[in-house]
């Protein structure tokens, strides 16, 4: 059975059940991180994030469409590894990194996949293209935001101090708005912010794409050993590839906010 170019083949090295508990886990996760706060939903996203997610994802159409079709491919390499991906790691860590809400990078995903989808691949295979880009690209960046928020990409975390030395001094009741916040080091969670932003995007074409997505929509396969291999060596350049565009991204991400 084909509907819409899809050929819905399970043979496919990673199971169906482990793509459909991700994808669930996944939003179900994003759906208690957009949960209503103070009467404003989604995460409380500004206009600017918007405009910074928009901005991006059109960026995004520009450098995969245009940009890196000129970059010089080399077989051997590109073939367990595609370099010009620095590209969109850069690209969607800066749009979470700008925005830092949960679902930022997502968002990110969705708006590049309809634009791709208008400009150049048409919608044959849609709905399962965006589920795929939004689960392999975006979602483990997405779910870290939950936990690091505005702070991704930064060499710091956010504490409460407490309140000031007078209102204790008093005995003064403090509400929580009160409690005053300070930053402190953490470089290390900052090594994993790009750690996990250069991985997730290396490894989402080779691990997910080969592994499910490309098999079950196109009726193509690969050999588990060949997924395996070139899985592994994304992981390893995306590794690289986070640790290199971090200093970047945070420098950026200075300047504008």
């Amino acid at each position: 059975m084909v509907w819409n170019g899809v050929h819905f083949n399970l043979n496919t090295i990673i199971p169906w059940y482990v793509i459909l508990i991700w994808t669930v886990l996944y939003f179900a996760l994003l759906a208690w991180a957009w949960r209503p706060k103070e009467g404003r939903p989604f995460g409380n996203f500004k206009t600017i994030d918007f405009v910074y997610i928009a901005l991006i994802a059109a960026l995004l159409i520009v450098y995969n469409f245009f940009i890196s079709p000129l970059i010089p491919k080399v077989g051997t390499v590109t073939t367990y590894f595609y370099y010009p991906i620095i590209g969109e790691t850069f690209l969607v860590m800066l749009a979470a990194a700008l925005v830092g809400k949960p679902g930022s990078a997502g968002l990110t995903m969705v708006i590049y996949t309809l634009l791709a989808d208008i400009i150049h691949y048409g919608f044959g295979g849609e709905p399962f293209w965006f589920i795929y880009e939004v689960t392999s690209y975006a979602a483990i960046i997405d779910l870290w935001l939950i936990y690091r928020g505005k702070y991704y990409m930064i060499p710091f975390r956010g504490v409460f101090k407490g309140v000031t030395d007078s209102k204790v001094s008093s005995g003064e009741s403090v509400t929580a708005e009160e409690f005053e916040e300070e930053l402190k080091p953490a470089k290390a969670l900052f090594v994993v912010d790009a750690l996990l932003g250069g991985i997730t995007i290396s490894a989402a074409y080779p691990f997910w794409w080969r592994g499910f997505w490309g098999p079950f929509v196109l009726g193509i396969s690969f050999t588990p050993s060949f997924w395996l291999i070139t899985s592994i060596a994304s992981i390893g350049a995306g590794a690289v590839l986070g640790l290199v565009v971090a200093p970047f991204i945070y420098y950026i991400k200075k300047v504008l906010t």
